[in-house]
């Protein structure tokens, strides 16, 4: 069942975020069209439609990974606690099933993100001239991480991060629904889980500091840390599924 689940996920995300890949794409393609013109012209029109275009491929490559992480909680929230949970909620499926479905389409879409967004430096860079440099770059990058033996370490404390995020998304929309929809409260506990993180890592980091943790040391205490409270948030989610459950 977890598979079908996974199919419908891909479906939606299919029919609701390619639009947003295809503008990136359009935007990048007219930067790059402007940047390989730049040496023949230079009028104000030409400098002014060039810095608009920048602005908006800078603004939407910042915003694109978190946008993924958006619709996958608003899609969260509608499926689960809205009129359509009442449809969800019949079918045959556990709700962790539901959780773990939609937290692996909302990682997929959140790594498709980065792809795009690695292709449309390359794009740039080749309508630039500086695909070379940009290869270099990320050749030394890599080699950096691997010969410190921070490849691993990193990638696991990149991915159990996403997860602990996912998971508190998931968890301020599941107290939101019990509480009766209150955007105060829910606030209120996302502050709360964001300090308690910020908190938790300072003190991770100074312990791991003082005890003489390497890097690659630090970063496996991180994901440890990140991985139970995604599995604490995890929990407490499918309680409140299970127990508390108020459809709007």
């Amino acid at each position: 069942m977890l598979r079908k689940l996974l199919k419908y996920e891909f479906i939606y995300l299919v029919k609701d975020f390619v639009r947003t890949y295809i503008i990136y794409g359009i935007t990048v393609l007219i930067l790059t069209l402007l940047v390989s013109l730049r040496g023949s012209s230079g009028s104000p029109a030409y400098v002014s439609l060039t810095t608009i275009f920048a602005i908006i491929y800078y603004i939407f490559t910042l915003v694109l990974a978190l946008m993924t992480i958006s619709h996958n909680v608003r899609r969260f929230k509608k499926n689960m606690f809205s009129h359509e949970g009442y449809l969800t909620n019949t079918l045959p499926v556990t709700p962790s099933q539901h959780v773990i479905a939609k937290a692996i389409a909302g990682a997929v879409n959140y790594v498709i993100s980065f792809v795009v967004i690695f292709l449309g430096l390359v794009i740039l860079s080749a309508g630039a001239g500086q695909t070379s440099e940009l290869m270099k770059g990320l050749d030394f990058a890599f080699e950096l991480l691997d010969n410190f033996g921070m490849l691993l370490p990193a990638f696991l404390m990149l991915a159990t991060g996403y997860l602990a995020l996912l998971m508190c998304c998931y968890l301020v929309s599941a107290v939101g629904n019990m509480v009766g929809g209150s955007k105060l409260k829910s606030a209120m506990l996302a502050v709360g889980l964001v300090i308690g993180y910020i908190m938790f890592t300072v003190v991770l980091s100074s312990a791991a500091v003082k005890n003489g943790a390497s890097s690659e040391g630090i970063m496996y205490i991180y994901s440890i840390f990140y991985a139970a409270g995604a599995a604490i948030e995890f929990a407490v989610v499918i309680h409140i599924i299970k127990n508390d459950l108020n459809l709007q």
